[in-house]
């Protein structure tokens, strides 16, 4: 049996892609916006899976972001 592989299939496979800049604001790579800890902390409410990389370097900074939404 042969799976077909659509675009939503992958968006629901895939993590959304956030980026912070140096301004410290936070851009949704997947709705082309700007998003707050706030939509941050609701998307993860909602089980939405996403992964923050710094713009300039593209490290993975996740966690941290994920520490400032609980403190």
């Amino acid at each position: 049996m042969v799976e077909r592989v659509t675009e939503e299939t992958k968006k629901a496979e895939s993590p959304v892609v956030i980026k912070k800049y140096a301004n410290r604001r936070l851009y949704n790579t997947e709705t082309s916006s700007y998003v707050t800890l706030d939509h941050l902390c609701e998307m993860v409410k909602e089980g939405k899976e996403f992964e923050v990389h710094d713009a300039r370097t593209g490290e993975d900074i996740t966690r941290s972001v994920l520490t400032q939404i609980i403190f």
